[in-house]
């Protein structure tokens, strides 16, 4: 047996759309593991149910109620969480327990389980000449002859899409696996225990956003492991051989980005030496949400459950449907120009029933909508392209950079990345009604950012080789502006505005809350004590931006 089997949880196989290297190399622990925490620092905890494990634990093993156990976990002086984690927390843990109360099957009783289960497959795959190992977390029961994985959800589970993969290896593991007795991410094999194979094997789902279950899986081991067959085997190959590369945030983790051909790296890029820090991950998003609210980037990266429709406003709404139709059109095969005439594919559309003063507003959104699309017609890049040969047309293009001295992963989500001839060229789109007409580097941090990445030599045409562009789609007409990333006062003019905004995300180890106006709009008031919920929401905002 090899000393460095792979080894995968059922998370492993679902379809994410992450980067197939890094899915291949998380499988082989002994390849490393880069640490994605933020590891010296206030907050610590980067699991949002990660919390929820420990508090269940002293309830299903130390026979504490849950106000106990939640009032033991809060007063564990080596653990200081951020307040909106400590407020999801006993939300979850009290829905978990309300769902196992009343949602869950109860017959036969079944006991809890401290230890992890895990199975080893001495028998290689075809097309795989390692054995490897397969481990599910979760919470675990047994009793009666039946054994059951429940698998916690940060939402509800109800018109959840069902994984057959992540399902069927689940159960597999559940049918057959044995406790874990030691070595749980070491680099040799797992120290797996004796089992008794169960009479029947129970995979459950539970949202501990609103106590909801569902079951996944209930049938017999061999039923399980012909699931498995089925479903499981061939995703874990195709996991397992992985080798294509897809920059994304999966590179805030990988081991290998400091090598990997698809990342650019650019010591230095940040202006922040903490080579020897944690990993963390920065884009215009976190920049934008960190200047909202310090924590905000936080509660997304724990995954805090957010009332997306809070975020919504007349402006977001407008950017969002006519980016999507654009990038609709410009991903039509063969590549053309838009034109004023062509069809919606359907995202930019709205509807008006009874002419009320929402119902107005809404229309005249709609009517803004179409013009900008038509608008855009003026100014697609490809209405210039004509028959020119080597065209090649790219939206929604992420590009990401390495800066090593600050070890962050630096990710660039770009409306368009375009070639015509041998010239490349990068485009933002904004919808605004208003044109802005101040310093355009700092308003819209994302020029800033591909300025300094062209000049840099990270994106395509080398340094400087890949013009930048900022379309705005306005009131009153489309507006073209071009960036030069040679031109030194230019790079000199973004490099300070990125960093600057980089430098004090960074360097903030507090993230205290600034409640106020922007409370109203936020996903994340429901778990945040300091929030401010006199700050009522007009629907209506940033209708007129």
């Amino acid at each position: 047996m090899l000393d460095t089997p792979l080894r995968l949880s059922p998370s492993a196989v679902t379809r994410s759309g992450g980067c197939p290297r890094y899915r291949a190399l998380k499988a082989r622990p002994a390849q490393g593991r880069a640490n994605g925490g933020r590891s010296g620092e206030t907050f610590r905890e980067t699991f949002g149910l990660g919390p929820l494990g420990k508090v269940l634990d002293l309830v299903e093993f130390d026979g504490l109620d849950a106000e106990a156990a939640l009032a033991r976990w809060r007063g564990d002086p080596s653990r200081d969480h951020h307040p909106a984690l400590v407020r999801w927390t006993e939300h979850a843990v009290r829905q978990y327990l309300d769902a196992q109360t009343n949602g869950i099957r109860t017959e036969p009783v079944l006991q809890p389980v401290s230890r992890t289960w895990a199975r080893r497959l001495d028998r290689p795959l075809d097309g795989l000449p390692e054995p490897h190992e397969e481990i599910v977390h979760g919470r675990r029961y047994a009793g009666g002859g039946v054994r059951e994985l429940r698998l916690t959800r940060y939402q509800g589970v109800e018109d959840r899409p069902r994984d057959e993969a992540e399902i069927a290896l689940a159960a597999a593991v559940v049918a057959a696996g044995g406790p874990v007795l030691g070595n749980r991410w070491g680099t040799g094999p797992l120290l797996i225990g004796r089992h008794e194979r169960p009479e029947r094997v129970r995979v459950v789902e539970v949202g501990c956003l609103d106590a909801s279950s569902n079951v996944l899986f209930d049938d017999t081991a061999e039923a399980a492991f012909a699931a498995y067959e089925e479903h499981a085997s061939g995703r874990v190959l195709e996991v397992a051989t992985g080798e294509a590369l897809r920059p994304g945030t999966d590179c805030g983790r990988c081991p290998i980005i400091a090598s990997c051909p698809a990342v650019p790296s650019v010591p230095g890029l940040l202006n922040i030496d903490a080579c020897t820090g944690p990993r963390r991950i920065w884009s215009v998003t976190t920049s934008r949400q960190y200047h909202t609210c310090a924590p905000i980037p936080y509660f997304h990266d724990l995954n805090l459950p957010r009332d997306a429709a809070r975020e919504e406003s007349g402006s977001t709404i407008r950017g969002r449907l006519v980016h999507a139709e654009i990038e609709a059109r410009h991903a039509r095969v063969p590549p053309r120009a838009c034109a004023a005439d062509d069809p919606l594919a359907g995202s930019a559309e709205a509807t008006v029933d009874e002419p009320t003063a929402k119902n107005i507003a809404d229309d005249l959104e709609t009517r803004l909508r179409h013009q900008m699309l038509g608008d855009h017609s003026f100014v697609c890049p490809m209405r210039h392209a004509g028959t020119t040969t080597g065209v090649e047309i790219v939206p929604e293009h992420q590009v990401v950079t390495y800066d090593p001295s600050a070890n962050v992963a630096v990710i660039a989500k770009i409306d368009l990345l375009y070639r015509i001839g041998g010239n490349w060229r990068l485009r933002e789109i904004k919808t605004s009604r208003h044109l802005y007409e101040g310093d355009l580097l700092q308003k819209y941090e994302q020029i800033a950012l591909a300025v300094l990445l062209s000049a840099e030599g990270a994106l395509p045409g080398g340094r400087g080789g890949c013009r930048v562009e900022l379309e705005r789609l306005t009131a009153t007409g489309p507006v073209l502006t071009e960036f030069d990333a040679t031109d030194p006062e230019l790079v000199r003019a973004a490099r300070e505005v990125v960093q600057s905004a980089v430098a004090r995300w960074h360097s903030d180890e507090t993230l205290a809350t600034s409640p106020g106006k922007a409370c109203r709009d936020c996903g994340f008031i429901r778990w945040c004590p300091d929030a401010r919920t006199d700050a009522k929401r007009d629907p209506r905002v940033g209708v007129g931006t």
